[in-house]
């Protein structure tokens, strides 16, 4: 039998079925008005515990746990990983959005739901893996929660594509009465990272005695910008700066940068081959520190210049370690480089609910939000590297139509008025090493979001009918502000309308730079029913089904502007994507209690998508009370899919900056690897990217070229990714106060959408050069190339594509217990405990690349075990909570690791003395307090990090090398007041 027959043979049961059964209205408050929805079911039933597991966060839980945001609180939970976005650390090509990853899928398995229901993506494209469709999660007005249900295991059968690994839904208060208001505020010890949260509800109607109700709610919030300086105190900054010292490195919040407003110039000669002796040291003519340079503008402050303020040997310099240069103007980046963007939100919803008749009822939901998160970033500097007169080209990004282009170094010609040299002797062109610091730049994003739900529910005869219009609505705007431009920057060279040395008027910067802005929206369009009964009687008790269907439209653009189209500003990309969707589903659901303890769930859903084609999706699930309300047995298998998103499916182009950290790649054609450990490159002067095409950071100090330029179109041909999923579990009671859940699980994802790895094609590239020659592009300027060797230039950029790859699988256990302790004198004990231990996350990319077990690397943020353990206690008006969270460490990824442990070197040594060799362990204790002995007042405080532990970090912890950037567990030891207030 077909799974659509059975589909329809499901659906022509459930109408069959004897009209007798229940056809006569329950009369009010009668057991089955008690009867609700539970994620990973469309059955209304009493019993909350179905055979599939799910976690419910309650309203009253949220707000005591002391999380300032909701993707804070989700990730607290031991089955949320990290591979997802987090609104605190801008990318670049999705800025100021939250999404949630469970089971190390990323955030495009897990399916994101608010009453139940979809909602539309942010509009932005993401070339990243682990990314699909985004729901941004911080646009929820967390006041307006009532609770939050985690769908632990896959559920495309009921809900659709996305929901390979999980489900999160969302459930807001359908009904209050009265007038309340809270507030909240946040911020570490020192006062930094402050977050202020404000929020009013409001209420009136009677639903019962009025036949109406109207619920509404304002929700403001401000998070502060936290700088990298303003986190000084965090971590072991000063063992961190020892490993700097040792290993002959700059110490932090130290000059650190060749790059300043009173830049740094040099000759600008043929060749920068050879070598000089300086001050007693072999320095490399091509180096900032080497015979070419010649000194900096005027006005260097002394505190950042070489000689006065900045030593030209640091103290932990080694013998053969360049001096700086007398005279060279020095920057502080570190104290220019933000931990924690700016963000300000404001949202709203309102419901508003109309009892038609006893058993129907017609409600309306509408949510709007704006979230701005402000970025600031480091003053941009165009490169630090020197260049030749026969070469000067030094910065390559890639363009729309697949081209590269590239852009020289900043070069002043004799009788430019800010060339030092003129009227000298000496008088020549020189190339400048400059930083912009008179344009700040600012990444600032604004998210935009509606949705408007508007039904009706009830009961038709035996049936509970609900049936919706939803409308969803995105726009994203990201605006770069002040991005070089290359057409600019050459004219205001040479018209001298922008001055080099000096802090500019907004004219003059006008004059070289321009705001870089995409626009983007998505819409949501979806009309849905569902129905469901009790059919017969069984051994069990009564059989019940749930039948669906819906209809959906869905569109997507985002539009980088026609300036950033052109490629004229200067290593910035534009992604862009547009195109829209049709899909119509259709589904049944059957609850079967086969025998007096035993309930079968079985669910099967049929889809068609207008881009891709169909897809069929089933579940089966069993609940056995082999002791009766004591124990029970419970496990689902279940088949999911995941439509590719319309920016991987449709005319989009993705333009980014591609590294591997698998493995160190060689240019076939100019790295010498006849000895892997010390390759060297043929080019004269040496090119460090020869021997390091895609920027694989563990390398000798100063041979890490960074990013390569890379082009991406979407795929119309790629398929939808199909997953298998299995879980079993016991959950035992053995008494009121007792009740501990244990379920295994196991996921496995095939033909994944990836982008083509950087790492595969040069590996085809170097298997066979004429074959693949078009996806790797070279500089053309002949200047460039070997000796002898036509089209021999740097590898300038690559081609890559969306493609369907192999497969990642994944297995643990998730566990939970509540213990309520037998009550006293002075109050009453609860000890909760939940985890999850992931005892394998295997992934394969290519059919000739070996399986990889990739748990415990950092790559991937998956630690072996991640778990909460919390005493709760309550007495009277007072309740309090002290809670214990763990995180195993990380492997380190590619071979540092065991470089680390088994290198010789001093550096190494301090770095295995102090748990620097990979991501250390997580170990923080919390505290919380609520009072309610004042009417109508709550009052609520939580320490999050009491203990001031920096947590998981690589390397030595320090705030540079969290682990989680961008998060506010990056603050530390933080306090978190909260109060609220009811009127009526």
């Amino acid at each position: 039998m077909s799974p659509r027959f059975t589909l329809i043979a499901l659906a022509c049961l459930a109408v069959m079925a004897p009209a007798h059964s229940q056809t006569t209205p329950a009369p009010a408050g009668a057991d089955v008005a008690k009867r609700v929805e539970i994620t990973g079911s469309r059955i209304k039933r009493t019993d909350a515990e179905t055979p599939s597991a799910v976690q419910v966060i309650t309203a009253e839980e949220i707000q005591r746990a002391g999380y300032s945001t909701v993707d804070e609180l989700l990730r607290a939970t031991s089955l949320v990983d990290v591979n997802s976005i987090s609104d605190g650390q801008q990318s670049g090509f999705v800025s100021g959005i939250s999404t949630i990853s469970m089971r190390g899928f990323g955030s495009q398995g897990t399916l994101i739901l608010i009453n139940g229901r979809r909602t539309a993506p942010v509009a932005a494209v993401d070339i990243n893996f682990g990314r699909g469709s985004l729901i941004s999660v911080n646009t929820l007005p967390i006041g307006s929660i009532e609770r939050i249900e985690i769908l632990k295991d896959g559920a495309s059968a009921i809900y659709g594509s996305d929901a390979m690994a999980g489900v999160v839904n969302f459930i807001l208060k359908k009904e209050f009465t009265g007038l309340s208001v809270a507030t909240t505020l946040t911020a570490n010890t020192d006062g930094v990272g402050a977050t202020k949260n404000g929020s009013i509800s409001f209420g009136f109607g009677n639903l019962e005695r009025q036949r109406f109700n109207i619920y509404g709610g304002l929700e403001v919030s401000k998070r502060d910008a936290v700088m990298h300086s303003e986190l000084k105190k965090q971590g072991d900054l000063a063992s961190f700066d020892k490993y700097l010292e040792i290993g002959g490195g700059i110490p932090n919040f130290t000059p650190n940068s060749v790059a300043a407003l009173n830049g740094n110039y040099y000759r600008l000669p043929t060749s920068l081959a050879g070598s000089t002796v300086l001050s007693g040291v072999s320095v490399a003519n091509s180096s900032v520190f080497g015979v070419n340079f010649l000194g900096a503008l005027p006005g260097c402050p002394d505190a950042n210049t070489v000689g006065k303020g900045v030593l030209p040997r640091l103290p932990n310099f080694t013998a053969t370690t360049a001096s700086f240069p007398i005279g060279m103007c020095r920057f502080n980046l570190d104290n220019a480089t933000q931990a924690i963007s700016a963000q300000d939100r404001i949202a709203a919803s309102m419901r508003a609910t109309f009892r038609i008749s006893p058993t129907w009822t017609a409600y309306a939901d509408l949510m709007a939000s704006e979230t701005k998160t402000t970025q600031t970033n480091a003053p941009y500097t165009m490169s630090t590297t020197l260049a030749t007169s026969l070469n000067p080209n030094i910065v390559t990004w890639p363009l729309a139509n697949g081209t590269f282009a590239n852009r020289s170094v900043i070069v002043l010609p004799v009788g430019h008025p800010d060339n030092p040299t003129n009227g000298t002797a000496s008088s020549q062109p020189i190339q400048l090493i400059y930083r912009f610091e008179d344009m700040p730049q600012l990444d600032i994003s604004t998210l935009k979001s509606t949705r408007l739900t508007a039904g009706l529910e009830g009961t038709w005869g035996a049936w509970d009918i609900d049936t919706a219009f939803l409308f969803s609505r995105q726009d994203n705007t990201s605006n770069r502000t002040n991005r070089l431009r290359s057409s600019l920057l050459t004219s205001a060279i040479a018209s001298n309308s922008y001055r080099f040395g000096k802090v500019n008027n907004a004219a003059a910067i006008a004059t070289i730079a321009s705001d870089s802005i995409t626009e983007g929206n998505s819409e949501m369009a979806q009309i849905d029913v569902r129905a469901s009964r009790e059919l017969f009687k069984m051994k069990g008790g009564m059989a019940a089904i749930a039948i669906g269907g819906e209809h959906r439209r869905e569109t997507l653009s985002a539009t980088p502007s026609d300036l950033l189209k052109s490629g004229d500003f200067i290593g910035l990309v534009g992604n862009s994507t547009s195109g829209s969707r049709n899909s119509t589903a259709g589904y049944a659901e059957a609850r079967l209690p086969v025998l007096k303890d035993v309930e079968l769930q079985t669910a099967i859903r049929a889809e068609k998508y207008s881009d891709f084609g169909d897809s069929t999706t089933g579940k089966l699930g069993f609940k056995w009370n082999f002791m009766p309300s004591v124990a029970a047995i419970r496990g689902t298998v279940a088949t999911g899919f995941r439509a590719p998103s319309i920016a991987q499916i449709s005319n989009a182009f993705l333009l980014s900056f591609h590294t591997s950290q698998d493995a160190r790649v060689f240019d076939p054609i100019r790295c010498n690897s006849t000895n892997p450990a010390a390759p060297v490159s043929r080019s004269n002067p040496p090119n460090i990217r020869d021997c390091n095409v895609l920027g694989f950071s563990t390398v000798p100090s100063g041979q890490n070229p960074g990013s390569l330029a890379t082009v991406i179109s979407g795929n119309p041909n790629v398929k939808p990714e199909e997953s298998k999923s299995a879980t079993f579990g016991v959950i035992f009671s053995p008494n009121k106060d007792i009740d501990l859940g244990i379920d295994w699980w196991y996921f496995r994802r095939d033909n994944e959408i990836r982008v083509q790895r950087g790492f595969d094609i040069m590996a085809a590239y170097t298997a066979n050069q004429a074959a693949n020659t078009q996806f790797v592009q070279r500089d053309a300027n002949p200047t460039t190339w070997l000796p002898g060797v036509p089209n021999s230039g740097p590898i300038v950029g690559l081609t890559r594509g969306y493609g369907n790859f192999n497969f990642t699988r994944v297995s643990g256990i998730d566990y939970d217990l509540t213990w309520r302790l037998p009550r006293t004198d002075i109050g009453r004990f609860t000890i909760l405990i939940d985890g999850t231990y992931t005892n394998f996350l295997d992934d394969k990319v290519l059919t000739t690349d070996p399986v990889a077990n990739r748990i415990g690397l950092s790559s991937f943020s998956m630690p072996k075990t991640k778990a909460r353990a919390q005493l709760r206690f309550d007495r009277g008006n007072w309740s309090s909570f002290v809670r214990y969270n763990h995180n195993d460490n990380l492997t380190r990824t590619g071979d540092f690791t065991a470089t680390c442990v088994l290198g010789a070197t001093p550096a190494n040594a301090y770095l295995v003395d102090n748990n620097g060799c990979g991501v250390s362990k997580g170990a923080t204790v919390d505290l919380g307090v609520t009072y309610k002995g004042i009417k109508n007042l709550t009052l609520s405080g939580t320490v999050l990090n009491a203990g001031n532990n920096y947590g998981p970090a690589s390397l030595i912890p320090s705030s540079f090398t969290y682990w989680d950037n961008g998060t506010q567990g990056m603050l530390g030891r933080r306090v978190t007041v909260n109060a609220q207030y009811k009127f009526w």
